[in-house]
């Protein structure tokens, strides 16, 4: 099955192949460094009786930019859990696509409202300045995590967007009267 970006036109695709290599070398170092520190404070703690000093902290940090980014690739790929049964319910493929449309759209509204939300929490926290809320030992901004917050919704709002550009572009899939499914006719000729 042909991802999203295949399915864009260029200047669509282009970019959103370079959001995809920055989100996965986010994820990727982002794993690296917590299995490290977690290898870390087991040598410290159980080979040299020590403590990592307030790694808890900083690996807060990474940990929200990675499950944000990840979330953002969760919408890339439709890999999100849900509990939607009407798609083995209905096996009409036109019913099917206006299924898919509706939800995408909701996805989208839904979306944008807790951009929205995210986009209060950074603006009240930037408020703040200079007494921004920070972690007690190496005195992180909370602003750097909610950043990432932010980020990941804008993400998956531009995924759920193109998610739905394709749908409609895709258009229903024409069906006979036996249900079988015909392949669309473009103005240039059959899809090959």
């Amino acid at each position: 099955m042909p991802e999203l970006v295949d399915k864009l036109p260029n200047a669509i695709a282009g970019p959103v192949r370079v959001a995809l290599a920055i989100k996965n070398f986010i994820i990727v170092v982002a794993s690296l460094i917590m299995a490290l520190t977690f290898g870390f404070v087991v040598v410290a703690r159980y080979g040299f009786s020590a403590d990592l000093f307030a790694y808890e902290e900083w690996l807060m940090v990474i940990c929200f930019w990675m499950f944000f980014m990840a979330s953002a690739m969760g919408t890339y790929d439709k890999s999100h859990v849900n509990a939607d049964l009407l798609g083995f319910v209905i096996k009409d493929p036109r019913k099917l696509w206006l299924r898919n449309v509706i939800i995408e759209f909701i996805e989208v509204l839904i979306t944008f409202a807790i951009i929205y939300w995210a986009y209060l929490m950074i603006a009240d926290e930037i408020s703040y300045y200079p007494n921004w809320q920070t972690t007690i030992a190496l005195h992180i901004p909370f602003l750097v995590p909610r950043i990432g917050i932010f980020f990941g919704f804008i993400l998956m709002a531009v995924y759920s967007i193109l998610h739905l550009y394709v749908l409609l572009k895709t258009g229903a899939p024409d069906t006979r009267e036996d249900n079988q499914l015909i392949p669309r006719q473009s103005a240039r000729g059959p899809n090959k």
